[in-house]
Protein backbone atom coordinates (compact mmCIF):
# COMPACT_ATOMS: atom_id res chain seq x y z
CA UNK A 1 0.00 0.00 0.00
CA UNK A 2 1.45 3.59 -1.02
CA UNK A 3 0.33 6.48 1.35
CA UNK A 4 0.79 10.05 0.74
CA UNK A 5 -0.01 12.99 3.02
CA UNK A 6 -0.06 16.19 0.64
CA UNK A 7 -0.10 19.65 1.67
CA UNK A 8 -3.14 21.35 1.05
CA UNK A 9 -2.39 24.81 0.62
CA UNK A 10 -2.81 24.07 -3.10
CA UNK A 11 -4.85 21.18 -2.85
CA UNK A 12 -6.43 20.87 -6.53
CA UNK A 13 -2.63 20.65 -7.27
CA UNK A 14 -1.81 17.82 -5.02
CA UNK A 15 -4.97 15.22 -5.86
CA UNK A 16 -4.49 12.66 -8.42
CA UNK A 17 -6.32 12.83 -11.04
CA UNK A 18 -9.03 10.42 -10.52
CA UNK A 19 -11.55 9.27 -13.28
CA UNK A 20 -14.90 10.73 -13.17
CA UNK A 21 -13.99 13.01 -9.55
CA UNK A 22 -13.99 16.58 -10.51
CA UNK A 23 -12.79 18.79 -7.54
CA UNK A 24 -14.59 22.49 -7.14
CA UNK A 25 -12.14 23.22 -4.88
CA UNK A 26 -11.59 23.74 -0.72
CA UNK A 27 -14.32 25.55 1.34
CA UNK A 28 -14.55 28.31 2.18
CA UNK A 29 -11.13 29.66 1.38
CA UNK A 30 -9.23 27.22 0.19
CA UNK A 31 -6.57 27.11 3.28
CA UNK A 32 -5.72 24.24 5.11
CA UNK A 33 -8.01 22.24 6.56
CA UNK A 34 -10.82 23.59 4.59
CA UNK A 35 -13.47 20.64 2.76
CA UNK A 36 -13.18 19.38 -0.42
CA UNK A 37 -16.33 19.64 -2.71
CA UNK A 38 -16.28 17.04 -6.00
CA UNK A 39 -18.64 16.28 -8.57
CA UNK A 40 -18.97 12.62 -9.10
CA UNK A 41 -19.59 12.43 -13.05
CA UNK A 42 -20.66 9.45 -15.44
CA UNK A 43 -22.24 9.62 -18.69
CA UNK A 44 -23.03 13.00 -18.11
CA UNK A 45 -24.87 12.68 -14.55
CA UNK A 46 -23.28 14.02 -11.88
CA UNK A 47 -23.17 13.62 -7.60
CA UNK A 48 -22.36 16.86 -5.38
CA UNK A 49 -20.62 15.30 -2.86
CA UNK A 50 -19.85 17.42 0.50
CA UNK A 51 -21.77 20.74 1.22
CA UNK A 52 -19.30 23.17 2.91
CA UNK A 53 -19.90 26.93 3.42
CA UNK A 54 -19.05 28.53 1.02
CA UNK A 55 -20.32 25.97 -1.75
CA UNK A 56 -22.86 28.01 -4.18
CA UNK A 57 -25.29 27.16 -6.98
CA UNK A 58 -23.38 29.12 -9.04
CA UNK A 59 -20.39 27.58 -8.72
CA UNK A 60 -22.03 23.82 -8.87
CA UNK A 61 -23.99 25.33 -12.16
CA UNK A 62 -20.59 26.57 -14.05
CA UNK A 63 -18.90 23.65 -13.21
CA UNK A 64 -21.94 21.05 -14.74
CA UNK A 65 -22.24 23.46 -17.31
CA UNK A 66 -18.61 22.84 -18.01
CA UNK A 67 -18.57 19.13 -17.71
CA UNK A 68 -21.79 18.91 -19.18
CA UNK A 69 -23.67 17.40 -16.90
CA UNK A 70 -27.09 17.01 -15.13
CA UNK A 71 -27.19 17.05 -11.60
CA UNK A 72 -28.54 14.30 -10.03
CA UNK A 73 -27.87 13.70 -6.45
CA UNK A 74 -26.27 15.35 -3.65
CA UNK A 75 -24.72 14.20 -0.20
CA UNK A 76 -22.45 14.95 2.14
CA UNK A 77 -19.61 12.81 4.12
CA UNK A 78 -21.40 13.38 7.68
CA UNK A 79 -23.24 16.67 8.79
CA UNK A 80 -20.40 18.66 11.05
CA UNK A 81 -20.76 22.24 9.47
CA UNK A 82 -17.96 22.08 7.63
CA UNK A 83 -18.92 19.45 5.60
CA UNK A 84 -22.93 20.19 5.33
CA UNK A 85 -23.73 23.95 5.59
CA UNK A 86 -27.37 24.67 6.12
CA UNK A 87 -27.42 27.62 3.82
CA UNK A 88 -25.93 26.19 1.01
CA UNK A 89 -28.25 22.93 1.33
CA UNK A 90 -30.96 24.99 0.63
CA UNK A 91 -29.68 27.02 -1.62
CA UNK A 92 -29.00 23.96 -3.99
CA UNK A 93 -31.80 21.99 -3.27
CA UNK A 94 -33.71 25.43 -4.93
CA UNK A 95 -31.58 25.69 -7.68
CA UNK A 96 -31.61 22.12 -8.19
CA UNK A 97 -35.17 20.78 -7.39
CA UNK A 98 -34.84 17.75 -9.77
CA UNK A 99 -31.41 16.55 -8.11
CA UNK A 100 -32.54 13.65 -5.16
CA UNK A 101 -30.56 15.52 -1.78
CA UNK A 102 -29.14 13.14 -0.02
CA UNK A 103 -28.71 13.89 4.06
CA UNK A 104 -26.38 11.33 5.79
CA UNK A 105 -28.62 10.77 8.32
CA UNK A 106 -30.87 9.36 5.73
CA UNK A 107 -28.29 6.71 4.66
CA UNK A 108 -28.49 3.23 5.71
CA UNK A 109 -26.57 0.04 5.66
CA UNK A 110 -24.88 -0.28 1.81
CA UNK A 111 -27.33 2.22 -0.42
CA UNK A 112 -26.23 1.90 -3.62
CA UNK A 113 -26.98 4.54 -6.73
CA UNK A 114 -26.36 4.80 -10.11
CA UNK A 115 -24.43 7.52 -12.43
CA UNK A 116 -25.43 6.20 -15.50
CA UNK A 117 -24.45 2.55 -15.43
CA UNK A 118 -21.88 2.87 -12.74
CA UNK A 119 -22.64 2.15 -9.39
CA UNK A 120 -22.62 4.40 -6.39
CA UNK A 121 -21.91 3.09 -2.88
CA UNK A 122 -22.82 5.06 0.10
CA UNK A 123 -21.64 2.95 3.29
CA UNK A 124 -23.17 4.21 6.22
CA UNK A 125 -20.52 3.71 9.60
CA UNK A 126 -20.64 6.47 12.61
CA UNK A 127 -17.12 6.51 13.47
CA UNK A 128 -15.86 10.32 13.86
CA UNK A 129 -19.67 11.11 13.78
CA UNK A 130 -22.79 9.58 13.87
CA UNK A 131 -24.10 10.16 10.18
CA UNK A 132 -20.77 9.24 8.72
CA UNK A 133 -21.32 7.88 5.17
CA UNK A 134 -18.19 6.95 3.18
CA UNK A 135 -18.57 7.36 -0.85
CA UNK A 136 -17.29 4.77 -2.94
CA UNK A 137 -17.12 5.42 -6.77
CA UNK A 138 -14.97 3.82 -9.67
CA UNK A 139 -12.87 2.36 -6.88
CA UNK A 140 -12.04 5.52 -5.26
CA UNK A 141 -13.72 6.01 -1.63
CA UNK A 142 -14.20 9.60 -0.21
CA UNK A 143 -13.94 8.48 3.84
CA UNK A 144 -14.83 12.11 5.24
CA UNK A 145 -13.39 12.61 8.90
CA UNK A 146 -13.06 9.21 9.37
CA UNK A 147 -9.79 7.93 10.97
CA UNK A 148 -8.69 5.05 8.85
CA UNK A 149 -7.05 1.85 10.74
CA UNK A 150 -7.82 3.04 14.54
CA UNK A 151 -10.35 3.30 16.55
CA UNK A 152 -9.41 6.46 18.50
CA UNK A 153 -10.98 9.93 17.39
CA UNK A 154 -11.01 13.33 17.38
CA UNK A 155 -14.11 13.42 19.33
CA UNK A 156 -16.30 11.12 21.52
CA UNK A 157 -19.74 11.35 19.59
CA UNK A 158 -19.82 7.37 18.80
CA UNK A 159 -19.83 4.86 22.03
CA UNK A 160 -16.43 2.34 20.96
CA UNK A 161 -18.91 -0.33 20.17
CA UNK A 162 -20.46 1.53 17.14
CA UNK A 163 -17.11 2.26 15.82
CA UNK A 164 -16.10 -1.02 16.49
CA UNK A 165 -19.10 -2.41 14.12
CA UNK A 166 -18.42 0.45 11.59
CA UNK A 167 -15.01 -0.60 10.93
CA UNK A 168 -16.29 -4.47 10.85
CA UNK A 169 -18.90 -2.77 8.13
CA UNK A 170 -16.53 -0.94 5.95
CA UNK A 171 -13.84 -4.26 6.33
CA UNK A 172 -16.26 -6.78 4.52
CA UNK A 173 -17.68 -4.36 2.12
CA UNK A 174 -15.54 -5.76 -0.89
CA UNK A 175 -16.04 -9.17 0.47
CA UNK A 176 -20.35 -8.08 0.74
CA UNK A 177 -20.55 -6.50 -2.88
CA UNK A 178 -17.26 -8.00 -4.77
CA UNK A 179 -16.50 -4.43 -4.99
CA UNK A 180 -12.68 -3.51 -5.21
CA UNK A 181 -11.69 -0.09 -3.90
CA UNK A 182 -8.26 0.96 -4.72
CA UNK A 183 -7.76 4.51 -3.29
CA UNK A 184 -8.76 6.67 -0.58
CA UNK A 185 -8.89 10.49 -0.37
CA UNK A 186 -10.07 12.02 3.19
CA UNK A 187 -12.90 15.03 3.02
CA UNK A 188 -9.86 17.75 4.14
CA UNK A 189 -7.78 16.58 1.35
CA UNK A 190 -4.95 15.77 3.21
CA UNK A 191 -4.87 11.98 3.07
CA UNK A 192 -5.12 10.44 -0.20
CA UNK A 193 -4.35 6.27 -0.06
CA UNK A 194 -3.55 4.42 -3.60
CA UNK A 195 -3.04 0.90 -4.50
CA UNK A 196 -4.57 -0.07 -1.02
CA UNK A 197 -5.45 -3.23 0.32
CA UNK A 198 -9.06 -2.38 1.83
CA UNK A 199 -9.72 -4.70 4.52
CA UNK A 200 -5.75 -3.30 6.39
CA UNK A 201 -7.29 0.42 7.22
CA UNK A 202 -9.96 -1.35 9.31
CA UNK A 203 -8.34 -3.50 11.11
CA UNK A 204 -8.03 -2.99 14.57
Amino acid sequence: MRVTIFPMTRPRAHIPDFPGWHLLGAFPDNEPDDVGSWLLIESGEALLLEIPPGLTSKIVKAALYEKKATLRFATASHDHEDHFDQDAWLDLARAFPHAKFLHPFTVEGDHLLHLGKEPVWLIKAPKHSLTDVVTVFRGVAMTGDIELGMLASVNKEVPIAIKRQSMRWLRDFGERTGYRVHSTVSAHLNSVRQVIHWPELFEV
